[in-house]
């Protein structure tokens, strides 16, 4: 991966925070902050602030790097839409990688299995289990509490994520994707598929929470 000709811009803002990592050969600056809810404030200034440190200039990109997911609705289409606009700006493949992948692999760098365990701001959580070489075993899924907490006494796993908190199970919190991680991690994607990325698509577990006003709705045509 180190041959690959031209630096990688990599970046995440699905959970609650913002990551940013410029690859460039051996050689990664990265930053990483949480904000809560400030990701689309914070995002594009932390990349640009990224690629100065970095001393690379935007056309000189090889290769944009984004989680797709899961994650907040609103943090993954900041960091999504982010990464196609550079795409189309620059006219530069965007390669997707999976929010848990990427928390499995900082989170457990050693040969061991895990499962990763992500808060959902709900009652539920977001769930994947990954072999010791951090392959998934499954698709990721909602589980809510007393079925994940039988799933984890049933199983030997290394927990990790940010939902362990919550939880108030021992394992390894880590709260934000690595996004050196996430960088080395979708470059080896982008070269196993032949330099080729496939458009990210979001990957959402749950659908959107949508609640109509109370307020008496107006139809077209009505008098103000």
């Amino acid at each position: 991966m180190s041959d690959f000709p031209k630096p990688v811009l990599a970046f995440d803002s699905a959970l609650t925070g913002c990551t940013v990592a410029v690859l460039n050969g051996r050689v990664v600056h990265s930053r990483v902050l949480e904000t809560g809810r400030e990701q689309a404030a914070k995002l594009v200034p932390m990349i640009q602030e990224v690629m100065e440190e970095a001393k690379v200039a935007f056309a000189d990109l090889g290769l944009v790097v984004t989680t797709v997911g899961p994650g907040s609705f609103t943090g993954l289409r900041i960091s999504l839409s982010t990464a196609r606009a550079l795409g189309l700006a620059l006219n530069l493949p965007v390669q997707g990688v999976g929010t848990f992948e990427i928390i499995a692999r900082a989170a457990v760098p050693e040969k061991k299995p895990c499962l990763v365990i992500l808060e959902t701001k709900r009652t539920d959580f977001y769930v994947q289990a990954f072999d010791a070489d951090k392959n998934p075993q499954g698709a990721g899924a909602c589980m809510e509490e007393d079925a994940l907490r039988a799933f984890i006494a049933d199983n030997d796993y290394i927990l990790c994520g940010d939902g362990l908190a919550r939880l108030g199970v021992e394992g390894r919190p880590c709260i934000l994707p690595d996004p050196e991680i996430l960088a080395r991690a979708g470059l080896a994607r982008f070269l196993e598929n032949g330099s080729v990325a496939a458009k990210p698509e979001p990957v959402y577990l749950r659908g959107a929470d949508v609640s109509m006003s109370n307020k008496q709705q107006r139809v077209i045509g009505d008098r103000p």
